[in-house]
């Protein structure tokens, strides 16, 4: 059988039920053997309208210990979830020094139908305010420091870091957008001219982000390409040029509205790669953690100076 957890990478074990004793087989990676991971604890929050939300908070500090910088890392999907087993990226954030705060918010999938379709077409309203809701809830209970907040997350968790940017632009400090989605019709047309009008993939994306005949103005201001010039804080956008899901023109046309708005903005492409950057070739995987790494630690350090003491009055 196989077994991971949020500070175990994985392993295979045999169950012998006449002995009633578990041995072990083999573990996923041997380099890992024996690394001690940063824990992972569950998270219990309400929404602005008083639905019960959780998520899972990573290298959380303990009482006494200084407040280590914070990135939210929505998933993707959106019909997804996070869960407790074992993630790399969050593991790598965390030996990093950060805290990580994965919400799982509605639109989500595993907490029953309802729970998704509450989420349909609210990409950039409810299901941005239930990320949100998530942070104030780590600021307002002491466990993240207000002013050392990152946005981090890829395919819809790349859409939310940019919508993060433009719909709540004071909220962080920078913001790393991962095969993100930044235009909604644009990203609706993509569908109507790969699947068809009439498919079944197209009439999914219309029911859970809108119709963009009937919808477009709502579209267009949840867009954060079209509310580029809102935004503040400085955007990494890393992104496969041979990505099937979401088009690599969605980050392009993103560096552009941002460099013509004046905002800070890098793009990063790697050539002949698709949508999930832990299926990358190893060369372009270890640069695209580099390349995170560096950014992070130019605009959220973790070993930041205090912030100078004011002189009396």
């Amino acid at each position: 059988m196989y077994v991971e957890a949020h500070d175990e990478p994985g392993a295979y074990l045999i169950y012998d039920r006449t002995a009633a004793r578990i041995d072990p087989l083999a573990a996923v990676s041997n380099a890992l053997v024996g690394v001690v991971f940063a824990p992972t604890k569950v998270v219990a929050y309400k929404s602005r309208d008083g639905v019960d939300l959780w998520g899972y908070l990573t290298n959380g500090v303990a009482p006494g210990e200084a407040i280590r910088p914070l990135i939210v890392l929505p998933h993707g999907g959106p019909e997804a979830r996070d869960s407790s087993g074992f993630d790399r990226e969050v593991q790598f954030l965390a030996s990093r020094g950060y805290q990580v705060f994965r919400p799982n918010f509605r639109g989500g999938s595993g907490f029953g139908r309802a729970f998704t379709e509450a989420g349909y077409r609210q990409w950039g309203r409810r299901m941005q305010d239930d990320v949100t809701d998530g942070l104030k809830h780590l600021v307002d209970t002491g466990a993240a420091d207000r002013a050392r907040v990152c946005i981090m997350g890829g395919s819809y968790g790349g859409y939310a870091e940019l919508a993060g940017a433009t719909l709540t632009p004071d909220l962080y400090k920078c913001v790393i957008a991962i095969a993100g989605v930044s235009d909604l019709p644009e990203m609706l047309e993509s569908e109507r001219f790969d699947e068809g009008r009439g498919s079944m993939a197209y009439a999914y994306w219309v029911k859970a982000i809108g119709d963009p005949s009937t919808d477009r103005a709502a579209l267009e201001a949840a867009s954060p390409r079209r509310q580029a010039a809102a935004a503040r804080a400085p955007v990494l956008l890393l992104h496969g040029d041979d990505d099937g899901i979401v088009p690599v023109q969605q980050a392009r046309m993103m560096k552009r509205a941002r460099t013509e708005a004046g905002r800070s903005v890098k793009l990063v492409e790697y050539k002949d790669e698709g949508h999930s950057p832990f299926l990358w070739e190893k060369e372009n995987l270890i640069a695209y953690l580099r390349e995170i790494e560096t950014f992070l630690a130019q605009h959220l350090p973790v070993n930041a100076p205090p912030a100078a003491t004011p002189p009396p009055p």
